[in-house]
């Protein structure tokens, strides 16, 4: 097997181990610890996301705030936003939204790690920096479904299927400008609303509709599906009451 496949999937290995023991320990906490440990995950996740495109990856001073601005409305990085978010009291669709959608976004991202990336160490900073993003994006929602103060609901499902199709449009207008304007070119834009990136699903919804950001509405309907199974799975799972949330 060749060094990047072992680093792989040792770092998968590891990530799963980190989140079961975390899950672990989260339950032992009171709220007000759990709480902190909340925000440093937001933070960690928030910060890594800026070190990478506000600050290109150097401590340099510099800081491009278009470059990270066009990178959440492209790609998962919108989490830059949606964490802190999820810190906010009574603002439960931000978790919901998480939770359902961008939280198993994030995963399917861990899981792809570009092949680009064989030649690393598994210490390059690029590497830790694409962990830092991605596994703390999964260990908020998951800390606080393992502290009993979150869980898929059934009446958030459309507010959150609403909420994906607004994110999915803005996205798309804003790229498109930037596309018609020469900002930026498709392979900037690091997002399927323009690219599929070789994804069979995509090139089979492709195949139906031969439209840009078009062809992903089939998404929809299995969105709703993969929401409603959350909330069935989840059914029994009890959360302490709203007081004793965030």
């Amino acid at each position: 097997m060749q060094r990047y496949g072992l680093i792989h999937i040792a770092a998968v290995a590891l990530t799963v181990l980190f989140l079961a023991l975390a899950c672990l320990l989260i339950r032992k906490l009171n709220r007000k610890a759990q709480n902190a440990v909340f925000a440093v995950v937001a933070f960690v996740c928030s910060a890594g996301i800026f070190f990478r495109y506000a600050m290109a990856m150097k401590f340099d001073g510099k800081f491009y705030w278009f470059t990270l601005f066009e990178q959440m409305m492209q790609v998962c990085n919108f989490n830059f936003v949606l964490l802190p978010l999820m810190l906010i009291p009574k603002n439960e669709l931000a978790r919901q939204y998480s939770f359902m959608f961008s939280m198993w976004g994030a995963m399917t991202t861990f899981m792809s790690i570009p092949e680009s990336w064989a030649t690393l160490r598994w210490n390059d900073i690029v590497i830790v920096n694409f962990w830092l993003n991605h596994a703390m994006a999964i260990a908020l929602p998951v800390l606080m479904c393992a502290s009993g103060r979150l869980k898929p609901q059934k009446k958030y499902i459309l507010p959150v299927l609403l909420s994906v199709f607004a994110y999915f449009t803005v996205s798309a207008v804003i790229s498109k400008v930037l596309l018609d304007n020469g900002v930026i070119t498709v392979e900037q834009t690091h997002s399927f609303l323009f690219k599929r990136d070789n994804n069979a699903l995509f090139e089979l919804f492709y195949r139906w509709i031969p439209v840009d950001y078009f062809y992903l509405y089939p998404m929809l309907p299995l969105l709703l599906g993969f929401f409603r199974l959350q909330t069935w799975a989840f059914a029994g799972y009890r959360v302490k009451p709203y007081r004793e949330n965030l």
